[in-house]
């Protein structure tokens, strides 16, 4: 995970602005899930730019290999949940986005724990599902179940008595002072401590850390940075901060 103290530190050493008070705890704790977003969707977009240079034989392979750096990256917000529809019909989980597959859960044994599973198709398309449907070929059954991704998930058969396993990937969102997955945004927070008459300021066991593999951390540090040169209109710090990126 990428620490929420060293990047706030490194923040606060690019702009030079501590004194000034610009870089306050409270305006990093605005940017940092931004900055933490803007990466997650990046990785999205290596993964592309990665199949492209694998296709192109350019790709070192094996533990060299780009796309696998990338599905490892990603393997940080990979998540699987458990749905029971009603009437077809289930909830998205809370924190979706992105859907990797679904699969029906089947044939429940003794001890009531399933024991097969059955890929479910995923449709996006309304219009695609109604063809589906209309189709004596591809109709769905219990066995051959469809699911329609839209505001909700609706599952094909409706009446199908079918559980089904969601796996995806997750917003991202941070790690508290245990490495346990917290729902709120990365956070930094402090405490302010009297030592031979001077105030010092320790982080606090509220601080969250970005959920992020340790070595984006130059990544995240210029992403704030970016974010918060355009806040103070300081194209020196923007500037830094992008070709910092661009080097990498």
């Amino acid at each position: 995970m990428v620490s929420v103290l060293q990047v706030y530190n490194a923040v606060k050493d690019i702009a030079n602005k501590e004194q000034k008070g610009f870089i306050t705890p409270g305006v990093f704790n605005s940017f940092a899930p931004i900055a933490q977003m803007n990466i997650y969707n990046e990785m999205f977009s290596e993964l592309v730019d990665a199949k492209r240079i694998s296709r192109q034989n350019f790709d070192p392979g094996r533990d060299k290999s780009v796309r696998k750096q990338k599905l490892e990256d990603l393997s940080f917000f990979v998540r699987t949940n458990n749905v029971v529809p009603a009437s077809g019909e289930a909830l998205k989980p809370a924190n979706l986005s992105r859907i990797i597959s679904i699969s029906a859960l089947t044939y429940a044994n003794y001890y009531g724990e399933y024991t097969d599973r059955i890929n479910c198709e995923v449709v996006y398309d309304a219009q695609s599902m109604q063809r589906i449907l209309g189709s004596n070929l591809s109709t769905p059954t219990q066995d051959f179940p469809v699911c329609l991704v839209s505001s909700v998930l609706e599952f094909f058969p409706a009446d199908s008595p079918n559980q089904y396993e969601v796996v995806y990937y997750a917003k991202p969102t941070s790690f508290d002072k245990d490495g346990e997955i917290s729902e709120g945004s990365p956070y930094y927070d402090y405490d302010v401590v009297t030592y031979n008459g001077n105030d010092i300021e320790l982080p606090s066991s509220n601080c969250r850390d970005f959920m992020l593999p340790p070595h984006y951390l130059n990544e995240v540090v210029m992403e704030i940075a970016k974010l918060i040169g355009v806040r103070l209109r300081d194209p020196n710090v923007t500037q830094f901060a992008a070709q910092e990126e661009a080097s990498e």
